[in-house]
């Protein structure tokens, strides 16, 4: 949920109790390869059993009235035996023009750019809406290969 506070709660983490430490994180790097051909994706740092952390870009995702905007983010996975913890470390935006007017980034600790009295400003309801329904899915597609796989 992202709301007037940001995004809540801050990470997620998940229960595998049939898996260690290295199988976690092996599994995870297996999946980051399984789904970076279609999702662009791409592995930032990778410190053997401990973590992960990778980045991806979801193109005209997110919309500011008539303006369609890329989503860009970053998530850390660090691992424990039997667990493993999904944390979004950063969100931003960009535009989608043919001139690069930069990413924007998404204050993950304070949403209240986005809220006015409480509500969901119209203009920008999609951020509210879209940035945790897409953290969420990515989080349960690998909750899902880590299970199954």
């Amino acid at each position: 949920m992202y709301n007037e506070n940001g995004l809540s709660p801050n990470c997620l983490v998940s229960h595998i109790s049939n898996r260690s430490q290295a199988e976690l994180h092996n599994k995870t790097l297996e999946w980051i390869n399984v789904v970076s051909k279609s999702q662009n994706i791409l592995i930032k740092s990778n410190i053997e059993t401990d973590f992960i952390s990778f980045m991806g870009v979801k193109e005209n995702f997110l919309n500011e009235g008539k303006l369609y905007l890329h989503m860009k983010y970053v998530i850390k996975v660090s691992f424990k035996n039997g667990q493993y913890k999904f944390e979004p470390l950063e969100i931003a935006s960009k535009v989608n023009s043919k001139y690069d007017m930069g990413w924007k980034s998404v204050n993950l600790k304070n949403g209240s750019d986005f809220f006015k009295k409480g509500k969901a400003i119209k203009k920008t309801k999609s951020y509210v809406k879209k940035v945790p329904e897409a953290l969420n899915n990515i989080n349960n597609i690998l909750y899902n290969y880590l299970t199954t796989h």
